[in-house]
């Protein structure tokens, strides 16, 4: 775990066990897309923030791109 000022970052393994799925389960859904993660050299993190939208189904608004004319 890693604690950032307002941010905690949880290692694959940490969400796994937080998530009640496998660390397999849990690589699948970083790859898939389904669970937001950063690779730090060879570790990814997940924040807890991604864990509660992931956990509720939420998720924040896209940014929608501007089309100029």
């Amino acid at each position: 775990m890693i604690k950032l000022e307002t941010t905690t970052a949880y290692t694959a393994q940490e969400a796994a066990e937080m998530l009640n799925r496998s660390l397999s389960t849990v690589r699948a859904y970083i790859r898939d897309g389904k669970l937001k993660a950063h690779k730090v050299g060879r570790t990814y993190y997940v924040t807890d923030q991604t864990i509660t939208e992931f956990i509720t189904g939420e998720r924040p608004p896209k940014k929608t791109e501007r089309v100029s004319k």
